[in-house]
């Protein structure tokens, strides 16, 4: 009986102790370590790589984590199911890749990594339902795959400055919530006529692309009122223009 009471009593401590695998690194990650369980937001420095990973996965309420003097991101990120949003902000290291665990991540809302090395998109993300923004603005992208219609509930999408982006799939006009399609400064050459369809776009940016000629089919989107097309010449300008007079579309163009 007497072993019995002691069991009860030392077992919530056990389960209470975190058995980490290392001693801190330095005085930063003591001080992490002492963070209260309800810390909601972190900062992922390039201490996640050379700590103890179990010094951040006790932190189970994360929901927003900021990316400062890291390359990369920790492939474990896929444990915090209450996160919600991904910054960086990092000027001296840029992140390389996105790791596929990410797609795990169930709740994300928004997803901003601008201004990185990231080539590619891992097919994971194109599951995460409820994710509202992406910004891969300024990176080194080559492809959007077709699963980028998965994305239901995404309002914008930043593409812009990825100079070797040499199209954009149809499938994007199956995101009837998209507001705006910012691709300026990329290589893409075509429009997909569909977006003619989305209910909700306002907002098309393709100054300095390849465009050549501007499907006049999209000018009839319900919503849409601005064109950026600086930087490029319009075989059918004057068509893209008068249209845009008769509809009230602002049309940004150097003539």
């Amino acid at each position: 009986m007497k072993l019995l009471q002691y069991l009860f009593f030392i077992f919530p401590l056990l389960i209470s102790c975190q058995q980490y695998d290392k001693q801190p690194y330095d005085k930063n990650e003591k001080t992490l370590r002492a963070f209260p369980l309800s810390t909601s937001e972190i900062i992922f420095d390039s201490l996640w790589v050379k700590g103890d990973s179990l010094t951040y996965l006790r932190l189970k309420n994360i929901r927003n984590i900021y990316l400062a003097d890291t390359d990369s991101i920790p492939m474990w990120i896929s444990n915090f199911k209450q996160l919600k949003s991904i910054t960086s902000f990092s000027e001296r290291k840029k992140i390389i890749n996105i790791p596929n665990e990410i797609g795990k991540n169930s709740n994300l809302t928004h997803i901003e990594l601008p201004h990185n090395n990231i080539t590619r998109i891992p097919s994971s993300l194109y599951n995460l339902k409820n994710l509202e923004r992406l910004n891969l603005s300024d990176n080194n992208l080559n492809e959007i795959a077709p699963e980028i219609g998965n994305l239901k509930k995404i309002k914008i999408i930043f593409l812009s400055g990825n100079q070797n982006l040499l199209n954009i799939p149809e499938e994007i006009c199956n995101l009837s919530d998209l507001v705006s399609v910012p691709i300026n400064n990329t290589s893409v050459s075509n429009l997909p006529k569909c977006l003619k369809n989305m209910k909700n776009l306002e907002w098309i940016n393709i100054s300095k692309t390849n465009v050549k000629n501007f499907p006049i089919e999209i000018l009839s989107a319900p919503k849409l009122k601005t064109v950026h097309a600086i930087g490029i010449k319009l075989n059918n300008y004057r068509e893209i223009k008068n249209i845009c007079e008769r509809k009230n579309i602002t049309f940004y163009y150097d003539e």
